[in-house]
C-alpha cells in the first residue's frame, strides 16, 4: 500500500456480490466475535444508542454510507437526510453509478462535507459517525456543519482513536478529547457530553484481532487498506480472533485504564 497514494478511481469494488445464503451467513459472521471488528462495532453501537435520543427535528447525516443506524434515529427526528462524498462511494463501489435506483432513500444528496449544498441553518441536528477522520480539512468541515445547523442545534459525533488505516486513501487523522474540544470550540460549539468507547483492554483486543487477521488469515490487500480473507486459512484464524476478542472484552470490564481507547462520542451544541 502506497502511504502517499492519491485518490484515484478503483478498478473494482471491495464488497463482493454473494448469493442470498452466503449473504445471510456473512451477515451472521459480522455480528459475531468471528468478525475482527466485533469489539469496535459493539462499542460504536452502544455510543450511537446513547446519541440517538439527543437528535431532533431535521437531521443531516454527513458521510451516511449505508445508513446502518437509521432505525435508531428515526423515532427522534422528523426528516433524515443522508449526504455522501462521491469519491469515497466510487472508491468502495465503482459500479454504484449504474445502480443509483437501488440506493434511493439511502444517499439523498452527493456532495462535499467541506462545501455542503445546503442553505444556512437548515438542520436541527447534524450526525457525523466515524466521518471526520476521512476529511482532509476538519476545520472546514466543522465550519460547514456550524453553518447548516440552527442556533442551539446539536452535533452528534463519533471519531476513532485506535484504528487501522481504512477507506484508504481517505484516512487523514485520529483525535484526542482535547483536540476534539479545541476543534469544536473554534467553530462555536460547546461540548455537552464526551465519552470514550472502550479502554486500553478493548483497544488492545481490537488491535491484536486485526493483526491476526492481516498476518495469518488474509490472502491479499485491497486498494482501500482492507484485506480479502483466505479461503483456507481464515477458518482456522477466525475462531482464534473470536477467543482473543472475548478475552480482552472480559478484561475491559475489570480494567479502568483509559490511556487508550477505540474512539470518542460527542454531543455538542452550536452556541446561538
Amino acid at each position: 500500500m502506497d502511504l502517499l497514494q492519491q485518490p484515484k478511481r478503483a478498478e473494482k469494488g471491495v464488497v463482493p456480490t454473494r448469493s442470498a445464503w452466503k449473504s445471510r451467513l456473512n451477515a451472521w459472521r459480522k455480528r459475531s466475535p468471528l468478525n475482527p471488528y466485533w469489539i469496535e462495532l459493539r462499542a460504536l453501537h452502544a455510543s450511537v444508542e446513547f446519541l440517538a435520543p439527543r437528535a431532533k427535528g431535521r437531521m443531516l447525516d454527513v458521510g451516511c454510507g449505508e445508513r446502518p443506524y437509521e432505525q435508531l434515529f428515526k423515532p427522534h427526528v422528523t426528516h433524515y437526510v443522508g449526504l455522501e462524498y462521491p469519491p469515497v462511494a466510487d472508491n468502495l463501489h465503482p459500479e454504484i453509478w449504474g445502480m443509483l435506483h437501488l440506493i434511493r432513500g439511502v444517499v439523498d444528496v452527493f456532495g462535499d462535507g467541506m462545501q455542503m449544498p445546503f442553505r444556512a441553518q437548515q438542520f436541527d441536528t447534524v450526525l457525523a459517525l466515524e466521518m471526520l477522520e476521512h476529511v482532509r480539512d476538519p476545520d472546514a468541515c466543522v465550519a460547514e456543519i456550524a453553518r447548516v445547523l440552527k442556533p442551539d442545534g446539536r452535533l452528534l459525533l463519533t471519531v476513532p482513536f485506535v484504528a487501522p488505516l481504512h477507506q484508504w486513501p481517505f484516512d487523514y487523522l485520529r483525535f484526542t478529547p482535547r483536540g476534539i474540544d479545541a476543534l469544536l470550540a473554534r467553530h462555536g460549539f460547546e461540548i455537552e457530553h464526551l465519552h470514550q468507547r472502550g479502554n486500553f483492554s478493548s483497544a488492545t483486543g481490537s488491535t491484536v484481532s486485526h493483526w491476526l487477521l492481516r498476518a495469518f488469515g488474509a490472502r491479499g490487500l485491497n486498494h482501500d487498506g482492507s484485506v480479502t480473507l483466505s479461503r483456507w486459512r481464515a477458518p482456522f484464524v477466525l475462531p482464534l480472533i473470536a477467543l482473543v476478542q472475548l478475552g480482552f472484552l472480559a478484561a475491559a470490564r475489570v480494567s479502568n485504564d483509559k490511556a487508550s481507547c477505540l474512539g470518542y462520542a460527542v454531543v455538542a451544541r452550536r452556541r446561538s
